[in-house]
């Protein structure tokens, strides 16, 4: 049965529009993978602020080390206040939200655009895939990356440091500003974790999406809200658990819908809960 048309509204766009599908062959990622035939998806979110931090912007790149294959980027009609503070910063207002696709219809085409690949984000508590799987029946399945975990690793830095986007794209050299926008985020996550993959080759000698994975434990992180917990709850709200063995499989990839990758801009970005840091379906901004 033929799914119903998906329309998104990327930042700046005044009418919603049709989502174009475009099958793209992926070969099955899992642990033995070679890092050069794995394809990868940088995502990003901006959020209301406000617990429960409902989505407002989903914004991402899949790609190949050697290259950009696709962007996904649209608003999200979320009906709740946005914190003032988080305005300022991602600068999304009510009126930019008016013909946005619901959370559960831009879900559906991110988790459709996303099939397939090695997840890659710059959140350190898990926070952008969190907000992206919550409320579904069973977690993401995709391997999951976190750039500031591997920042610490190949940079040398001091354990417990969370570096910022913005800091590590001026650290790398790299031709990108970030600036609170989703798509602009992950297309600046995306390069970053380019530059880092290439050293980590050379330092750590890795081949294989399985060699990065079990290099970066995923933190388990508790966010039941307090009300639902025990008189002797757990950690606190956003509290960090032990650590868990990361998935290192991926579901089989099929022939998927995506976004043809439009000509090289660059990006704007930074981010609202990162220190230091923080489009159109078609991959071209409105």
């Amino acid at each position: 049965m033929k799914s119903k048309p998906l329309y998104l509204k990327p930042r700046g766009a005044t009418e919603p529009v049709a989502w174009e599908e475009i099958a793209v062959d992926a070969p099955e990622v899992g642990p033995q993978t070679p890092l050069d035939d794995a394809q990868f998806v940088a995502l990003d979110v901006e959020t209301t602020g406000n617990a429960p931090f409902l989505v407002l912007e989903i914004g991402a790149e899949r790609f190949r080390l050697d290259r950009t294959l696709s962007f996904f980027d649209t608003l999200v009609d979320c009906r709740a206040p946005i914190n003032p503070y988080a305005r300022r910063r991602h600068h999304i207002d009510r009126s930019m939200l008016i013909g946005a696709p619901e959370f559960k219809d831009a879900r559906r085409g991110f988790l459709r655009f996303a099939q397939g690949a090695v997840l890659v984000e710059h959140s350190h508590d898990a926070f952008d895939t969190w907000l992206v799987g919550r409320g579904l029946e069973s977690p993401l399945e995709h391997p999951i990356i976190d750039t500031t975990a591997l920042a610490r690793l190949v940079l040398d830095l001091p354990k417990g440091q969370t570096p910022g986007l913005a800091r590590l794209v001026d650290e790398l050299g790299l031709d990108v500003t970030p600036a609170h926008a989703a798509l602009d985020d992950a297309r600046a996550t995306a390069m970053v974790f380019r530059a880092l993959i290439e050293r980590a080759r050379e330092k750590l000698g890795w081949r294989s999406v399985g060699d990065v994975v079990a290099a970066l434990p995923r933190p388990v992180i508790d966010r039941t809200p307090p009300s639902r917990r025990g008189s002797s709850a757990g950690p606190a709200r956003g509290a960090r658990g032990p650590t868990v063995p990361p998935r290192s499989g991926a579901p089989a990839a099929t022939p998927r819908a995506t976004s043809p990758a439009p000509n090289a801009r660059r990006g704007r970005s930074s981010r609202r809960r990162r220190s230091g840091s923080s489009g159109s379906p078609g991959g071209s901004r409105a």
